[in-house]
C-alpha cells in the first residue's frame, strides 16, 4: 500500500505514507534505522530468550524484517505479537502494512482475500486507538486505492481525512488535499494544502505538498515561491534550496540561480543526510549542468549520484544518455 516516490522525494516529501516507529526500544530502533540489523536482531533475540511472550520484542522482530523488505516474514512476527496482545493498535497497523506490501505483487486471485485482511487490520488499529493518524492513513490508502468490489470508497477515505483533521489539522488537510488531487480537483487540493500551511506554518509538510502539486502540473514558477516561503519561516530547512534548484532545473529557467542554490546546499548539508538525498542533490546539479551545456560537469554529478545511491535509476539513465 505504500506509494512509490520520485527521486526528489528524499528531498521534498515527508514520509507520510509510512507509520511512525513503534514498539522497539530507542536503542534497538536506532540500530534498525542505521541498518545494523544483525545487532538489532541480537538484542531482540536476547529479550525473547528471557520472555518468549514479550509482544513488544515480537513486534520489534517484525520491524527488522520490514527494514529488510521481507514483508512475509514481518507478517509472521506481527501475528505472533497479536496472539500475545490483541489490544495493541500498533501490532494491527503494522500487520496491515505487511500484508499490503505483499498484496502489491500478489496474483489477482489472492488480492481480494488480502484486501479484506488489510481493511480488517487497519479498522482494528483505529478501533483500538481512534487518535492514531497512521492507522487512519492506512484506511485512507486502502479506501482510495481498492476497487469498490473490494471495499474501496473515496467517500470513506475522505471521512478518515476529516477524522485525522480533528487530531492534527495539518495532517488532515494534507490527506484531504491528496485525495482531491487524485480526484483531479486541483483547486480543492491547492486550498487544502494552503490550509495545512496555515495550520502549521513552521512545519515543512504543507509547503512540500503544495509545491509538489505545482511540480506535477509543471507549474514550476509557482512551486519556487512556496519553497521560498518555507525558507523564510524555517531557514534551517535547507533542503528547500534543493527543491528550488530542482524546479528551476525542470523549467529550464533561472539555471544560474538553481546552480547557486544547489551549491549552497552542498556547502553545509543537513547532519546525517541520507544517501538517497545526497544522490538526489548530485542528480539535480547534474540536470542543471547538462542544460547549461556543461557536459563534463554534468557527467561528474550524475556519476556521483549513482555512487551515492546505486538505486537512483533516473541518474543512471541520465548518465547513460549523456553524449
Amino acid at each position: 500500500m505504500r506509494s512509490t516516490l520520485m527521486v526528489v522525494a528524499a528531498v521534498a516529501i515527508p514520509m507520510l505514507v509510512s507509520p511512525t516507529h513503534a514498539q522497539c526500544a530507542p536503542g534497538t530502533q536506532k540500530l534498525i534505522d542505521d541498518h545494523k540489523l544483525d545487532e538489532a536482531r541480537a538484542e531482540v533475540q536476547a529479550l525473547l530468550k528471557k520472555n518468549a511472550s514479550d509482544d513488544v520484542a515480537l513486534h520489534c522482530m517484525g520491524m527488522i524484517y520490514v527494514a529488510q523488505d521481507k514483508s512475509g516474514d514481518a507478517e509472521e512476527w506481527f501475528e505472533k505479537a497479536i496472539k500475545v496482545n490483541d489490544n495493541s493498535s500498533a501490532h494491527h497497523l503494522w500487520l496491515g502494512n505487511a500484508i499490503g506490501d505483499q498484496a502489491e505483487h500478489a496474483s489477482k486471485l489472492k488480492q481480494p482475500f488480502m484486501a479484506r485482511r488489510i481493511k480488517s487490520e487497519f479498522e482494528r488499529a483505529v478501533q483500538l486507538d481512534p487518535t492514531s493518524i497512521d492507522a487512519r492513513h492506512g484506511l485512507i490508502q486502502f479506501y482510495s486505492q481498492a476497487p469498490g468490489v473490494m471495499g474501496g470508497s473515496m467517500d470513506k477515505a475522505k471521512e478518515q481525512a476529516r477524522e485525522i483533521q480533528k487530531v492534527n489539522a495539518m495532517r488532515g488537510h494534507i490527506e484531504m488535499g491528496s485525495l482531491l488531487d487524485r480526484d483531479k480537483d486541483v483547486a480543492g487540493a491547492e486550498h487544502e494544502f494552503e490550509a495545512a500551511i496555515v495550520a502549521s506554518p513552521d512545519s515543512a509538510p504543507g509547503y512540500n505538498s503544495l509545491a509538489s502539486l505545482y511540480r506535477r502540473q509543471k507549474r514550476y514558477a509557482d512551486a519556487v515561491p512556496v519553497y521560498e516561503r518555507l525558507l523564510k519561516a524555517r531557514p534551517d530547512l535547507v533542503n528547500a534550496r534543493l527543491n528550488i534548484a530542482y524546479n528551476l532545473a525542470l523549467s529550464g529557467q533561472g539555471l544560474d540561480r538553481g546552480e547557486r542554490e544547489a551549491r549552497q546546499w552542498f556547502t553545509e548539508p543537513p547532519r546525517d543526510t541520507p544517501a538517497a538525498t545526497m544522490s538526489s542533490a548530485h542528480y539535480i546539479l547534474g540536470i542543471i549542468y547538462e542544460k547549461q551545456a556543461k557536459k563534463d560537469a554534468a557527467r561528474e554529478e550524475y556519476a556521483a549520484a549513482v555512487a551515492a545511491n546505486p538505486k537512483n535509476e533516473e541518474a543512471k539513465k541520465a548518465l547513460a544518455n549523456l553524449k
